[in-house]
């Protein structure tokens, strides 16, 4: 069974700006530190909040889609474990870029299969839907404010 998450948060930078720089290389926007390798991004996933500060931090590999446009800006992404992939879930979620009366918003909205089948279900009832949450929060946060802060950088 594919379980759904979703959050969003607010830009208070003009849309033009903020589509430009989701528009450029993903290590402009993602998470710090983000590496190219093969055509994925090496990327830390945190989920802050759900887990022990310890062992709240994943490394994973992240794919990132060409850009849609028609209304808003749309990235396909999607992530696994870059050590343990058997182990931990597969996103696959859409980052969302909304034009607002004021700003932005920068949501994403995505599926994941929890792995291990029936102990794997079963965990994410009891834990893994909280740490995915938490996760996926943490990312559109931190996306977010790499965002408002190229924009603001001076030209």
């Amino acid at each position: 069974m594919r379980r759904h998450v979703y959050y969003y948060t607010m830009l208070e930078v003009p849309y033009e700006q903020a589509a430009a720089v989701l528009r450029e290389s993903p290590q402009r926007w993602l998470p710090d530190p983000a590496r190219h390798q093969g055509g994925e991004w090496h990327v830390a996933l945190h989920a802050d909040g759900a887990l022990p500060p310890a062992i709240a931090r994943r490394d994973a590999l992240v794919t990132v889609g060409e850009p849609a446009q028609n209304d808003n800006l749309m990235l396909a992404l999607e992530w696994r474990s870059a050590t343990a992939d058997r182990l931990f879930p597969v996103l696959t979620a859409d980052l969302e870029l909304v034009r607002l009366e004021s700003g932005c918003q920068l949501s994403l909205m995505g599926t994941y299969r929890p792995p291990l089948a029936v102990v794997g279900e079963a965990t994410d009832r009891l834990l893994g839907h909280r740490v995915a949450e938490a996760t996926v929060r943490r990312f559109v946060l931190d996306v977010a404010a790499r965002v408002e802060r190229v924009v603001s950088l001076p030209a």
